[in-house]
């Protein structure tokens, strides 16, 4: 384990989840998630890819078989916005145990915070401050953040109540 602050984490993952905002070059919510990881980043190829399943024990979960792709395997019975957030919340998953991010040391850092990091990763990929500093200034509220930005109720609270969001 390395040993961090929680803000140097959420530091961390913001700018994780930023990378991948701009290599999708987005810059309007909703941000599309399935279709990064249907088409992802070269060095996240091995590692990202989305699997529809029929399943009552979870929403999303990721895992890579020994020696092939990684993929979310994504309920495919689930609202529109619990699976959106699902697949990003998952996303970090992919991310910390690619290859790449082994290297660099993101799975000893995240796997002890993984559920929080997880959660957090997710709001950041799916309501970056950028945009909701955007949404706000076109005077955007709290009632129709989530629909606008494709989150579940409990996500989109958290995330309009979040440092970053609320400084934006």
């Amino acid at each position: 384990m390395i040993s961090t602050t929680l803000e140097e984490r959420h530091w961390l993952l913001r700018n994780l989840a930023q990378g991948l905002i701009e290599y999708m070059s987005v810059t309007r919510p909703p941000v599309p998630v399935e279709e990064m990881l249907r088409h992802p980043p070269s060095i996240y190829e091995r590692d990202f890819g989305v699997v529809d399943m029929y399943s009552s024990i979870w929403d999303a979960t990721f895992a890579r078989p020994p020696n092939r792709r990684g993929s979310i395997f994504v309920c495919i019975d689930i609202e529109p916005d619990k699976r959106h957030y699902a697949l990003a919340r998952e996303t970090l998953t992919a991310l910390i145990t690619s290859e790449h991010g082994r290297r660099m040391g993101l799975c000893k850092l995240f796997t002890p915070f993984l559920l929080e990091s997880a959660d957090y990763f997710a709001r950041q990929l799916l309501a970056p401050d950028s945009m909701v500093k955007a949404f706000r200034m076109r005077n955007g509220n709290r009632e129709n953040f989530g629909l606008e930005f494709q989150l579940p109720a409990r996500a989109a609270k958290r995330r309009w109540n979040e440092d970053g969001a609320s400084a934006a």
